[in-house]
């Protein structure tokens, strides 16, 4: 069955009760909590727009982490610097600085990812049973403090 197919299938399914249809980011959720194809399913459950680097399937996950991203981006001397001087997030200069943070974050999370053996790092997931996911900010952040270039 096409995907196409099966999200309308279960947007049909998942009409709320006063008869309006799920939206598409329900659906998508729906579609991702799912079993995978062979009908095994997985343990975890995210959403792949969450994921920082590494693995983004949910189904080859072995051993992923997790980081407050909202923190590790306060932390970068970019956006330390957008603070300092009232720096616009939506002018020219905000948006470069909010790249280059982003870039920053992501190099770090990969270093760290690397180092310590993770499969992926993901703002945010969580296990069905409810198991703790390994936290990496702290050792993000003195990756991002050694990247001071």
């Amino acid at each position: 069955m096409s995907r196409i197919l099966a999200t309308a299938l279960i947007a049909l399914a998942l009409l709320s009760p006063d008869g309006r249809a799920a939206t598409v980011e329900s659906v998508e959720r729906v579609l991702a909590e799912r079993n995978d194809d062979d009908g095994r399913g997985t343990p975890y459950v995210v959403d792949k727009k969450d994921n920082i680097c590494g693995l983004n399937e949910p189904k080859q996950l072995s051993n992923p982490a997790k980081v407050d991203y909202d923190e590790l981006l306060s932390a970068t001397p970019e956006v330390l610097r957008m603070k300092k001087e009232k720096i616009d997030k939506d002018s020219a200069e905000g948006i470069q600085l909010l790249n280059q943070a982003e870039s920053r974050v992501l190099k770090a999370c990969q270093a760290v990812r690397e180092a310590e053996g993770h499969c992926s790092v993901w703002k945010d997931i969580k296990r069905r049973e409810g198991q703790k996911i390994p936290d990496l900010t702290s050792k993000v952040k003195k990756e991002i403090g050694k990247k001071q270039d």
